[in-house]
């Protein structure tokens, strides 16, 4: 069976960077991030030996939640300067390394994965994604997409989401909607927490059918707002887009710039980097 490698570039590197000690090159350029990353994709090419992967990004450019709810992850700090120098160098470097990226503008990282992830099964491939970001968790799909959390170390199949929100991945957004995200400043119905929502769910399975039979749900929740739950649900549900310029041959791991990367970690001071590039890339099946 082929499977797709799919690793969420924006969220590993943002949660990676404030998880990690700040580490720096003797004149002064922040390396942390690209560190973390470049670990992290070097264990995956060593252990998981893929044909196929991609990395995706979020780009700077508003995305088409932040237009349709400027509140949208407002609580975000901004991404700080260390972090910023660092993303075109991992870019760079992943490039090197034979791999896809994956950008588009007003779409976030996560719903280019969905578009990838309902490409690979459409072609008959499995697909593993690699985020520590919950909303990807909606993709899960048993013995064909599992989602790993890289800064964890957990692994989440069907039965993990269900122990973990007390709901399946196709209720996940319908969640997530009723109890609101504090992280992307996404509020809920007020009131409804964890337990009562998945009692919610029991009943009306989903956001759509609650919204069908408005009256009855509001006698018994009266505090809930129609239109902000409308809105919520549109905010954490995974957003593909129509069509990407991209198909899965694109996605076929090259062979790596081996010279062009070994200069770069050195200019980057990364020597524990350059031995583990030597172990991957020493391995004649890789490729």
């Amino acid at each position: 069976m082929k499977v797709l490698y799919l690793f969420d570039g924006s969220a590993f590197l943002y949660r990676n960077f404030f998880a990690l000690p700040p580490l720096s090159t003797s004149s002064g350029f922040p390396t942390g991030a690209i560190y973390g990353f470049l670990r992290s994709i070097l264990s995956i090419l060593k252990t998981e030996k893929p044909s196929y992967m991609a990395i995706a990004f979020d780009l700077p450019a508003p995305t088409q939640r932040k237009l349709t709810y400027s509140e949208y992850k407002s609580k975000r700090p901004p991404t700080p300067d260390p972090l910023k120098v660092q993303i075109p160098v991992i870019k760079e470097l992943s490039s090197l390394l034979g791999i896809k990226l994956v950008e588009m503008p007003g779409y976030e990282a996560d719903d280019l994965i969905a578009y990838l992830t309902k490409l690979a099964l459409e072609r008959g491939f499995n697909v593993k994604i690699y985020s520590p970001d919950k909303d990807v968790l909606q993709l899960v799909e048993d013995k064909k997409v599992i989602v790993i959390n890289p800064v964890l170390n957990e692994v989440f199949d069907e039965e993990k989401v269900k122990e973990k929100f007390g709901v399946g991945p196709k209720q996940l957004a319908d969640y997530l909607a009723l109890v609101g995200d504090k992280t992307d400043n996404i509020e809920g119905i007020k009131g409804v927490g964890p337990k009562t929502a998945i009692n919610i769910l029991k009943k009306y399975v989903s956001v759509e059918n609650i919204l069908s039979r408005w009256d009855e749900f509001e006698k018994a929740f009266p505090q809930a707002d129609r239109e902000k739950l409308k809105l919520a649900y549109s905010l954490v549900e995974l957003k593909p887009p129509e069509h990407l310029e991209v198909e899965l041959e694109d996605l076929k791991l090259k062979s790596p710039t081996i010279d062009a990367l070994k200069k770069k970690l050195e200019e980057l001071e990364m020597k524990s980097i350059l031995k583990e590039l030597d172990k991957v890339f020493g391995q004649k099946s890789l490729f």
